[in-house]
């Protein structure tokens, strides 16, 4: 099969318009049109209904994005694996959420590239209910999460720990008056959540919620404001544009290392796991 047809596929999918993927794509909304009318053909059954002019995906349409996406994913490592050069022994995908990138994951790759400058690498970001899928199929080799994986096929380690405090603009701010004046919530995952709860009962609802701990940061350093963040973000900035509420209990949160059992790439995601552990946390004074 050609693969284009699944990209087309997919763009047609997401934008749920054939004039708006072919601009995506940089074709002729009729080469998109036979392109799908191809791909029917190819799977025997429709893929998309209109509904006063209301593209949707049908049953068979939903039930193919999903082996779309990973076929597409596979050939593309495929690809990579193929056109190594020579000083190049494996490809290692990498992934997490967009918000341990800039947590933990940057830092890492850095160190991976240096210490192990014979692998090639791929870093790709997911939530994290794609990201268990993409390593139940092995079309990922190792991911990040807040949360370890309840598969029993995928394996689950700690790597690190985010010490997350909640800093503020405002020198001397005390803790109340921190968390019900222009306070930014970050979305930490579950357990997070639970135990900032626990902790914080009515307050006043925060000027801005994030998953992201930098929008998070330069939202308060532009307005003012206060947040928790973790100290490796934000330990340069202290005691400068930051300040420490003491009185704020630090809440640690685990990240776990999670990979495939029979994950061919087993020793060098061992190497891996390594390297971030040796990475560590700065500490508070």
């Amino acid at each position: 099969m050609d693969t284009e047809l699944l990209k087309t596929f997919l763009e047609v999918k997401n934008t749920r318009h054939f004039g708006k993927a072919a601009e995506n794509l940089y074709l002729t909304q009729a080469a998109v049109s036979a392109r799908i009318k191809q791909l029917e053909r190819f799977v025997g059954t429709p893929l998309f209904t209109r509904y006063r002019n209301n593209l949707q995906l049908t049953a068979a349409g939903e039930r193919l994005t999903h082996h779309a996406e990973t076929i597409l994913i596979a050939w593309d490592r495929a690809q990579t694996d193929v056109l190594l050069k020579k000083d190049q022994k494996k490809v290692l995908a990498l992934g997490t959420s967009s918000g341990l990138w800039d947590l933990l994951l940057q830092d890492a790759l850095n160190e991976i590239h240096k210490t192990l400058p014979e692998i090639a690498l791929r870093a790709e970001s997911y939530e994290q209910d794609v990201l268990i899928r993409r390593l139940m199929e092995r079309t990922l080799d190792l991911g990040l999460v807040y949360e370890p994986a309840k598969m029993t096929d995928l394996t689950s380690v700690p790597v690190a720990q985010a010490e997350l405090i909640m800093v503020t603009t405002e020198k001397d701010q005390d803790m109340h008056t921190a968390l019900n004046h222009s306070y930014v919530s970050v979305d930490w995952g579950t357990s997070f959540n639970i135990t900032h709860a626990q902790f914080f009962q009515d307050i006043q609802p925060p000027v801005l919620h994030t998953t992201l701990a930098k929008i998070a940061l330069e939202f308060i350093l532009y307005h003012g404001g206060s947040a928790y963040l973790p100290l490796r973000l934000v330990e340069t900035l202290l005691d400068k544009q930051l300040y420490y509420i003491e009185e704020a209990p630090v809440i640690n949160r685990p990240v776990f290392a999670c990979y495939h059992r029979e994950n061919v790439n087993s020793e060098i995601i061992s190497n891996v796991i390594n390297i971030i552990n040796l990475l560590g946390e700065p500490q508070l004074n």
